[in-house]
């Protein structure tokens, strides 16, 4: 991972492939996402000196990091496999009063086989038990640095507001205005699979809608290889809520790449836009 001053606390943790955190094509992106979401949140404690982290807004309510937008590449999660032996190495800084980011590697020896980058902001719900009222929270008594977000950052959090806003032609290979018309798959998630701690639709399982969908909807035989993802986050939903994903595939029916938007049903407010790379191997074969 390239030394910036960006980055004011760092963590590294070494796992086990296992049955937990493996799936069918190797190292779980599910997995892999949740688990540098933990590694964020674990040192945004380090970062802001505290124990543990428990953070409260000015007005003393629960803060929470929520996840504005993730982006994957370089991943070859295939090389992982039973009982082999990786890490994942994180960094993370303060980008603004309530913004923070993170860089995460994923090494198999001295080989890096995946790359994220995390971008989030503290978050409260402003009405008791209403996920609809989460809005950005200025944290109480904190002095941790601020410091200018590192390139690959910098450009998440640029597209992050382009595409929220609507003002993008073409993105990660995909033409929108000539993108196939949409397929529509509708969820409704369970609230003890799909929502976290905090009674969130938790960020990780946007990832698992989209797999889902892109399984039922694009008469797939066997599992591709993801190589890049990119998350971008706007909201949330109530339990009993329901989602509708619109898939979109370009005109030349190539399947490796896809957008996808989620939507709440419940009035339509888009959530999520994931834009995905992947690669389709006949046989699966891993390394």
């Amino acid at each position: 991972m390239p030394t910036t001053s960006a980055f004011t606390t760092s963590r590294s943790e070494t796992y086990l492939a296992s049955m937990p955190n493996l799936a069918f094509t190797g190292l779980s992106e599910n997995w892999l996402l949740k688990e540098c979401g933990h590694q964020h949140w674990l040192a945004l404690a380090e970062l802001h000196d505290r124990p543990l982290p428990d953070f409260v807004d000015e007005q003393g309510r629960i803060a929470y990091a929520a996840f504005t937008a993730v982006k994957t590449w370089n991943l070859k999660l295939e090389t992982i496999i039973e009982n082999r032996s990786f890490q994942i190495h994180t960094r993370l800084g303060r980008g603004g009063q309530a913004r923070h980011y993170s860089e995460h590697e994923v090494r198999l020896g001295d080989r890096v086989v995946g790359q994220l980058a995390l971008l989030s902001t503290f978050v409260s719900r402003h009405v008791p038990g209403d996920n609809r009222s989460v809005n950005k929270a200025c944290l109480r008594g904190t002095h941790a640095p601020v410091t200018p977000l590192p390139e690959v950052l910098q450009e998440l959090h640029a597209d992050n507001r382009r595409i929220r806003g609507g003002d993008w032609h073409s993105h990660y290979g995909i033409d929108r205005q000539s993108s196939e018309a949409a397929r529509v798959f509708d969820f409704t998630p369970c609230p003890d699979i799909d929502f976290n701690g905090a009674d969130l639709l938790y960020f990780a399982n946007f990832q698992a809608m989209v797999e889902r969908a892109e399984w039922a909807l694009l008469g797939l035989r066997r599992p591709g290889h993801i190589r890049q993802r990119e998350l971008h986050f706007y909201g949330n939903l109530n339990i009993s809520d329901s989602l509708q994903l619109k898939l979109h595939t370009d005109q030349s029916g190539n399947r490796e790449l896809h957008w996808c938007e989620v939507y709440r049903r419940s009035d339509l407010f888009k959530l999520a836009d994931t834009f995905t790379r992947k690669i389709h191997i006949s046989d699966c074969s891993r390394p």
